[in-house]
């Protein structure tokens, strides 16, 4: 049996068993689906109500992102409009924030709420109609991909730099409504609630 830490400490911690052939298959079937939906998006700038937890700390405001296949750029701004951090050549930098290194590629997945991966994922396991995806390589990547909706529910990136933990809710019917990426390593968070989506 395989268990994946639950987002919440409140909620049903989740237990995954192997999957029958039929499972894996649908549940491949699925994720492509969920990469291709993916693919098909072009540019768009993206407006999110944000928090911001370091320790003790907490900061409101919102986070304005760029998007295209190329670049990824994003300005988080506090309550009265001031720069608190901005992301650019892969990384979230800003006063008093470790630097968070996210290739864009990376975030650009991380806040759509799918991993790609540079080949199919291997199912590790079946929990109801949730499915564990795994990839391995220099980035250990762990998502839980929910079969009826086609949406991921939890992204896990473990890299040299850190791990990454991202878990989405709400209505996904284009994009996750509510991210929550965690900082492994620092402890840092940002919460973020889509406000709007302009395709350019």
């Amino acid at each position: 049996m395989v268990a994946l830490n639950a987002a919440c400490a409140g909620r049903r911690q989740p237990v995954f068993v192997p999957a029958a052939r039929e499972e894996a298959e649908r549940a491949l079937t699925v994720w492509r689906d969920a990469a291709a939906r993916a693919e098909t998006r072009g540019s768009a700038r993206l407006l999110y109500e944000a928090r911001v937890s370091r320790g003790p700390f907490r900061m409101s405001g919102t986070l304005a992102v760029e998007e295209s296949w190329r670049a990824v750029n994003a300005t988080l701004s506090g309550q009265f409009g001031d720069v608190v951090a901005r992301y650019e050549d892969g990384a979230l930098r800003g006063n008093g924030i470790r630097p968070i290194l996210v290739a864009p590629d990376e975030l650009r997945c991380l806040l759509a709420g799918i991993w790609k991966g540079a080949q199919e994922p291997a199912v590790a396991g079946m929990d109801g109609r949730d499915a564990l995806l795994r990839w391995t390589g220099r980035e250990r990547v762990e998502g839980v991909l929910d079969l009826a909706s086609g949406r991921f529910k939890s992204l896990k990136v473990t890299r040299p730099e850190g791990a990454i933990f991202a878990t989405y809710s709400g209505d996904t019917s284009s994009r996750p409504q509510r991210v929550e990426i965690e900082d492994v390593k620092s402890g840092n968070s940002l919460r973020l609630s889509l406000i709007g989506v302009e395709p350019e």
